[in-house]
């Protein structure tokens, strides 16, 4: 089965999620906001992530497996880490003092353009190495349902994080969610490195988990937000 729509279809079934859960006036200013987070968030993580471990003469996945189980476990939690720090903050450093909504919208800006730059990379990847693009029907609909709860974390952090700084807990609401995020980024770079199913199915479920929590505690508060205008941050 052919790759690439699945993980779009993911993303645009959060969106409708969101659109459905009572959101329907789209803020396409703050959504903006999101794609160029995400795009500033990977100018900064990807060379932080990797010139360390290049700095060592590693230059490949298979290059951190041959240095055996622990070096495959500090890497991983090493590139969960930056992730969480990099993309967290960035999104913290937008919604300060914005509405819960524009939190909302800036996460789903980044999600979804997280889901196009995923898909683009794979179909520039399969082009360069004359790599095929089917894979397993199970796979395709793993890859979907993976990156719908992926865009919906990134609404649900995006509102948590507009929260906890209105609140007077955002360094605190920060620590929490750049956790969060590392845990579940570690675990999935451990199975980009070593296609482990069981921990491929262990992030799928901790995903899930935590996107609805998230969402079960930040809708809400988010719904009853007064309506108001309120400029992009640009």
């Amino acid at each position: 089965m052919y790759l690439l729509p699945f993980p779009i279809l993911g993303g645009l079934l959060a969106w409708a999620t969101i659109y459905f859960l009572g959101f329907e006036k789209q803020r396409w200013g703050e959504f903006a906001l999101g794609l160029a987070a995400f795009f500033i968030a990977m100018i900064i993580q990807n060379p932080v992530q990797q010139l360390p471990l290049l700095g060592i003469g590693i230059k490949s996945n298979a290059d951190v497996i041959a240095r055996g189980t622990a070096f495959t476990i500090g890497v991983s939690i090493w590139l969960g880490l930056i992730a969480g720090i990099v993309q967290e903050g960035a999104k913290y450093l937008l919604v300060k003092g914005k509405s819960l909504n524009t939190g909302l919208f800036m996460g789903l800006g980044f999600g979804i353009t997280e889901v196009f730059v995923i898909a683009g990379a794979a179909l520039a990847g399969a082009l360069a190495t004359g790599g095929p693009l089917d894979v397993p029907t199970s796979a395709a609909l793993l890859s979907m349902v993976e990156r719908y709860f992926v865009v919906l974390f990134h609404v649900g952090t995006g509102i948590y994080l507009a929260y906890a700084y209105r609140e007077g807990f955002g360094k605190s609401g920060l620590l929490a969610v750049i956790g969060i995020h590392t845990v579940m980024d570690s675990m999935a770079a451990y199975y980009q490195l070593t296609k482990s199913e069981p921990v491929m199915y262990a992030v799928e479920f901790i995903t899930a988990l935590v996107a609805l929590g998230l969402l079960y505690y930040t809708i809400p508060k988010a719904k009853v937000e007064l309506p108001k205008e309120e400029e992009a941050l640009w």
